[in-house]
């Protein structure tokens, strides 16, 4: 199968590259996914640089977040996710390869209304999100959320979230069209900070 496999500590993700490696077998407790979708976060690219908090020796292949289709059961795997099942799922690395091996602890089915892609992407960002602006900010309903860089994951997510809590969101990007995107998600205003109001 295939992987992004990173083979040297660099600071500019040059040390990583695509490469055939050996197809792995789950374990007891443990299935195979067949990987769909996976999402790139910032922990990633640190991963890659030896920057992030969780430090891999290389040869090892990122990614945390991921979707897919279950392929084996390994054994003493008992309960509603079988083969065949569609899942998403968070690991501490792996996940950028065609298959990864996790326990089956670790996964959560699809939901039917996400797509791979979606189901991929929203673990890291909107718990960033909701632990931010629930847990530590406490925000309530009527109150007005600033969302910096809104255009980003975990910015769209804070935005989704804030939305969800009854805010009012102001959020703040670059560029006029990563703002629409923004306000297309639901951000009541948008500030372009190169420009001002819109």
């Amino acid at each position: 199968m295939k992987a992004l496999v990173c083979h040297t500590i660099t600071d500019d993700f040059s040390g990583t590259e695509i490469r055939d490696v050996p197809m792995p077998k789950p374990g007891p407790g443990q299935v195979l996914v067949r990987v769909k979708a996976a999402s790139v976060n910032f922990p990633d690219l640190l991963l890659t640089q030896g920057k992030y908090q969780l430090k891999l020796e290389p040869p090892f292949t990122p990614g945390m977040d991921f979707s897919g289709i279950i392929d084996t059961l390994g054994e003493g795997v008992t309960g509603p996710l079988r083969e065949g099942t569609d899942v998403a799922g968070g690991v501490r690395s792996g996940a950028f390869a065609e298959f990864i091996v996790v326990p089956v602890s670790s996964l959560q089915k699809k939901p039917p209304a996400m797509s791979f892609a979606e189901a991929a992407s929203y673990s890291a960002a909107y718990l960033t999100a909701y632990v931010a602006l629930v847990r530590r900010g406490n925000l309530q309903p009527g109150e007005t959320l600033l969302v910096h860089g809104a255009s980003g994951g975990v910015g769209l997510a804070a935005v989704d979230v804030g939305k969800l809590l009854g805010a009012t969101v102001i959020a703040t990007g670059a560029s006029d069209d990563k703002l629409d995107k923004v306000i297309a998600h639901g951000a009541d205003y948008a500030i372009n900070v190169t420009q001002g109001f819109r």
